[in-house]
């Protein structure tokens, strides 16, 4: 019962932790590779020639106990007497120690090769080689295990078939594009042009805006290809024309603004980015030489309106024409915002996208939008300013 309970309690006792295992591994090369065996197996280099040397783990089985010796259990019944003339007799017929292992113990031999005291000296380790002569090495002075390198031959090699099939592939997707865009620039350029003519300025619109983004990928400049340009702008115009006129959209949005008193009045999402065409005189701000003042008023009940944009459009304009005064234009814009009245009288601006704004230039466009002129020299004045127009816009460097 006392066996079983001491075995049951030395289970739940902490287990000290195994000895360190030396080890001496031998190289191909005649190298010793010396170290302690750690729970996983090893690859140490060779201190001759850096060749990775595999070290088997530590065993982490119990050690088996040796059998008992027959000898000893043949003396447990046996007299004391005679096993103590017993060991004396072996004591006898043991070897002499040497002389230095001798004197380490305390004293010397007596006669008959027996040791003061009745001791033996404790027997030297039966270690051979130079792993019983080496020092012992702990575990933190073992060498990390190196590591293999990232950028093996392998792996070189699958990334640049990776590279070189990417780069195929892109070649092949672009030059699908650009044949697909050549296709695309005279087909979608007429059927443009002509629903132009049919006044299907929608259809126009989607027509020559694929025929625009067509000559962008081709990364065309001709004339042809900003002729294109031009059109797909004065046809987007067109198409989104605001469905009011200036001054019902004005009237609108001013009697909102007895019940609002925000900054800015909220346009709808239909007014909102709609598109003006706009034939006045155009003069730079003196606050701002960025902004520049359309040369429109309007009084819109009580309430004076100014129209401005900062265009990037108007930067090549002159300050004035022939006979002195604001140069005339004839430009397309969308609305922005309109701010409330202020001031007394009370007064409100109208403010134009600059970034979308564009000089027009097709004479036909204008007219089909309904702004043909009334009689003669209004039509060869009107003919004459959008032809110069023409020509400052195929003298800018194309975008």
């Amino acid at each position: 019962m006392a066996g079983w309970l001491s075995r049951a309690t030395s289970l739940f006792q902490q287990q000290q932790p195994p000895p360190l295992d030396p080890y001496e591994v031998e190289c191909e090369c005649g190298g010793k590779v010396v170290g302690v065996r750690t729970l996983s197996h090893q690859k140490r280099p060779c201190p001759l020639c850096d060749r990775l040397v595999f070290v088997l783990p530590a065993n982490v089985y119990p050690q088996t106990k040796p059998k008992s010796d027959p000898k000893k259990k043949a003396t447990k019944n046996l007299d004391p007497k005679v096993v103590r003339s017993t060991s004396n007799a072996v004591i006898d017929e043991a070897p002499p120690a040497s002389p230095a292992a001798s004197g380490k113990a305390g004293g010397a031999k007596t006669a008959g090769g027996k040791v003061p005291g009745g001791k033996v000296p404790a027997p030297k380790s039966l270690g051979t080689g130079r792993a019983a002569e080496s020092t012992p090495v702990t575990e933190s002075q073992i060498l990390r295990e190196p590591r293999r390198p990232f950028f093996t031959r392998l792996r070189l090699l699958a990334i640049g078939i990776l590279v070189m099939s990417s780069l195929t592939i892109t070649g092949l997707w672009y030059r699908h594009r650009l044949e697909t865009a050549k296709a695309t620039v005279a087909q979608a350029a007429d059927a443009g042009m002509a629903a132009i003519l049919a006044h299907d300025f929608v259809k126009a619109a989607r027509e020559l805006k694929r025929a625009q983004l067509a000559v962008d990928v081709i990364g065309r400049t001709d004339p042809t290809a900003n002729e294109i340009r031009r059109q797909s702008r004065e046809a987007t115009a067109l198409a989104k024309l605001a469905s009011s006129t200036l001054t019902e959209f004005l009237e609108e949005m001013l009697a909102t603004a007895k019940t609002d008193s925000s900054q800015m009045l909220k346009m709808s999402s239909v007014d909102q980015g709609a598109w003006l065409i706009f034939d006045a005189r155009v003069t730079i701000s003196e606050d701002d030489s960025n902004q520049y003042t359309i040369d429109f008023p309007m009084i819109i009940g009580d309430v004076v309106v100014k129209i401005a944009i900062a265009a990037p459009a108007f930067r090549g304009l002159p300050q004035t024409d022939e006979s002195g005064e604001a140069p005339r234009v004839i430009f397309a814009a969308q609305l922005e915002q309109l701010s409330s009245p202020l001031g007394e009288p009370p007064s409100s601006v109208l403010t134009l996208n600059g970034q979308t704004a564009f000089l027009w230039s097709s004479y036909d466009n204008y007219a089909a939008a309904g702004y043909r002129p009334f009689d003669e020299e209004s039509e060869r004045s009107t003919r004459m300013l959008l032809e110069r127009q023409l020509d400052a816009l195929q003298a800018e460097r194309p975008k």
